[in-house]
């Protein structure tokens, strides 16, 4: 009978105790790191994050004019379990300051004013779930410049460039909800003010309706602006269009001494655009084409310029052909 190789057995076993000895080992590494972590975050950090700011509440009849501060630094001192949960989990806060309830006035100055931070703690600490944590915020002091607020109604002006598709054109005119907004600022601007402009905003290629919602051009937002409603909604209509003709008799008008008169070609082709839901509907019968006889006359014109005076609201004429033919009176 064979004997099995005592020299394999061995080497698997080897092998599978090299194995398990590195598992162990890993499991190790991972605990120790995972203990270390924990006894990391479990003691207290200072540290700096930046917030940006919202004021609320200004004066009624006041605005802002200066660059006031956009953000506060804010110094917390936390565990470092609460810093990593609020950077991995927590959405950024945006640190609203009611100037109404702070605001005080600088002494001999009509339209300087400040509010000192240290006063906020407890608002901020609110809003930001941090209220015993902060150690400090900078800057120290908050620095306003305010002028009295005047209001104008002004027209929105949309700054749009478009290009369509093959066979996609504009169905009906633009729609901008408002068409109208009401804009705040200092004198010497709204005085000035004849329109509020969009953003640019460029579309190509186009071959369906539109639904956009379009800021404020950024100029305005330097000067200090305050416009109501702060976005225009802007629908453009847009419609599949094919092109196609009609041959229609030239009706002679103004023909002052009643003359016979003969033209040459006796009818015209009037090539029109329209969209493809109201293809159907177009009928010859909703064209008319005809030639003004005494102006020919007046002008001694050998041709009479052919017009169409009659046709569906919903085409657009693209082209006529001829747009003048000859003509002979006969008595």
């Amino acid at each position: 009978m064979e004997q099995p190789d005592n020299t394999d057995t061995k080497e698997v076993n080897r092998r599978f105790g090299l194995r398990k000895k590195l598992y162990i080992f890993f499991i190790c590494c991972i605990l120790s790191s995972l203990f270390w972590i924990i006894i990391k975050l479990s003691k207290d950090y200072t540290e700096s994050l930046m917030f940006p700011v919202v004021y609320t509440n200004i004066p009624g009849d006041k605005v802002i004019i200066n660059n006031a501060d956009s953000v506060l630094t804010l110094q917390l001192k936390t565990k470092g379990f609460r810093l990593l949960s609020n950077m991995l989990f927590s959405k950024p806060y945006s640190i609203n300051i009611s100037l109404g309830s702070f605001l005080k006035k600088i002494k001999n100055s009509n339209r300087e004013y400040y509010i000192v931070t240290s006063a906020l703690y407890q608002v901020i600490g609110s809003q930001i779930h941090y209220s015993s944590d902060i150690v400090a915020i900078e800057p120290d002091t908050l620095h306003f410049v305010l002028e009295k607020k005047y209001t104008k109604k002004v027209p929105v002006k949309l700054r749009l460039n478009m290009s369509f598709a093959q066979q996609y054109e504009l169905a009906d005119s633009i729609r901008c909800q408002p068409d109208s907004v009401i804009v705040c600022g200092t004198k010497n601007i709204i005085d000035t003010l004849k329109f509020v402009e969009t953003v640019y905003r460029s579309l190509t290629n186009i071959d369906a309706n539109q639904y956009l919602s379009l800021d404020f051009a950024e100029k305005y937002k330097k000067e200090k602006l305050i416009i109501t409603p702060s976005q225009a909604k802007v629908s453009v209509p847009v419609e599949k269009y094919t092109e196609a003709s009609v041959d229609l008799t030239i009706n002679i008008i103004n023909n002052p001494n009643n003359n016979i008169v003969r033209t040459f070609p006796e009818k015209t082709r009037v090539t029109y655009v329209v969209s493809l839901k109201n293809f159907k509907d177009v009928k010859p019968v909703m064209f008319s084409a005809v030639a003004d006889l005494s102006k020919a006359l007046a002008e001694k014109s050998k041709k009479l310029k052919v017009e169409i005076t009659k046709f569906p609201a919903y085409v657009s004429i693209r082209k006529i052909e001829p747009e003048k033919t000859e003509y002979i009176l006969l008595k």
